[in-house]
């Protein structure tokens, strides 16, 4: 585990072998969850990641949608 220091404007820098393991790099946005034993962030997923997501998922009878909504591809 490294030490990370939090600067005067309180910021952090993410050791490069986390950055490299999880796939960080400039501009990826990251989620700070507060936990009672400290801070965890989670990268929160791109575009590209989510596409497809929720492919195959059925979709249930409901009052609301028409048949027309049900064939969109």
């Amino acid at each position: 585990m490294t030490p990370i220091t939090v600067s005067s404007k309180y910021q952090i820098v993410i050791p490069r072998e986390a950055r490299q393991k999880l796939g960080i790099t400039s501009g990826t946005r990251l989620q700070a969850i507060p936990e009672a034993t400290g801070l965890r962030l989670v990268k929160e997923p791109s575009i590209d990641e989510l596409r497809g997501l929720l492919k195959g998922m059925p979709v249930q009878d409901s009052k609301i949608r028409s048949k027309q909504d049900r064939s969109l591809p």
